[in-house]
């Protein structure tokens, strides 16, 4: 799991008195180069002191006589700490976590985190509480395989899964997994039904790395439901409005490649369906539907419907 591998990491480099390359580091945690990287970035972000250097004799290592305070943590300790409030609550390390910033504070000067509080659901959302993700964690945590129930379009299926990760956005839970012989798939885990650890020592594919799946995941399933090619126009003062309604990478990107004109930008932004999109279009002041002309049509009739009833 990543928690444990930034765990050895923190411990590799507090152990060393020399730098030691990202390539050997790569090496020893049987990882690539690129995820070494990438973890050292998310360190440093953590208040870890990362320093590298370049050239012969140089490498990655910790500043000064830095001490890192993992060493007096519990294993539930440290990935309460390394995956953090609510993802915590919702599996069980509420006094862990408790535990664990006590100590990491007793080591510190600095008490700026209790000056933020991390909220994790959207405004008005009720968050989950789904019922089989004890067992997806401990499956996880064990390294085994998954049988499950899952409660998908077509009805419940039986499915056998290698889980490879779990992602809470907004307060829901998300199980990345791959079936055997097949390719990586995003599970919502309030839609499992039932599910069973199978005692099957799982081996993750090497070159799988969590968060970048998930930033994948999160475009293709954005273009897939973005089916229709919509032509706008709207003014510039009103693109954060156009974002609210619509947020999405696909979204930034059409604004970054549109065009503007006086204060007026045009745009071709990908939209789902002409209900979806004239349901979103309507509560963006100013804006023009320039094509197709279906729409264009459903939203006038929408305004038209909507100024009638509040004449």
């Amino acid at each position: 799991m990543k928690a444990a591998r930034l765990v050895s990491e923190i411990v590799i480099l507090g152990a060393r008195s020399r730098p030691i390359t990202a390539s050997e580091l790569a090496k020893r945690l049987e990882v690539t180069e690129r995820t070494i990287y990438r973890d050292l970035g998310e360190l440093s972000r953590m208040g870890v002191p990362i320093i590298t250097e370049a050239g012969p004799g140089g490498g990655v290592s910790l500043l000064g006589d830095w001490v890192s305070p993992v060493a007096g943590l519990t294993r539930d300790e440290l990935d309460s700490l390394l995956i953090g409030s609510p993802a915590a609550a919702d599996l069980g390390f509420s006094s862990e976590l408790a535990t664990a910033r006590a100590k990491v504070l007793t080591e510190s000067a600095s008490a700026f985190s209790r000056l933020i509080l991390v909220d994790g659901p959207d405004w008005f959302m009720a968050q989950e509480s789904p019922e089989q993700l004890d067992t997806v964690a401990a499956a996880l945590r064990s390294q085994r395989g998954l049988q499950i129930t899952y409660r998908g379009r077509k009805g419940r299926r039986l499915r056998t899964l290698l889980p490879l990760g779990l992602v809470v956005k907004a307060g829901r839970w998300y199980l990345a997994a791959q079936p055997p012989g097949g390719s990586p798939r995003t599970y919502r885990v309030s839609r499992i039904v039932s599910a069973e650890v199978r005692f099957l020592g799982i081996t993750p594919p090497p070159s799988f790395d969590l968060a970048e799946y998930w930033r994948n995941a999160q475009s293709e399933f954005d273009a897939s439901i973005r089916r229709i090619h919509v032509r706008l126009r709207l003014p510039v003062a009103q693109i954060d409005d156009l974002l609210h309604a619509i947020p999405g990478r696909l979204t930034e990107e059409a604004i970054d490649s549109g065009r503007t004109d006086r204060g007026i930008i045009e745009i071709d932004l990908p939209m789902e369906s002409d209900e979806v999109a004239v349901s979103q279009l309507v509560t963006v002041p100013g804006v023009e539907v320039l094509s197709p002309i279906e729409l264009r049509r459903g939203l006038h009739d929408r305004a038209r419907a909507a100024a009638e009833l509040n004449e």
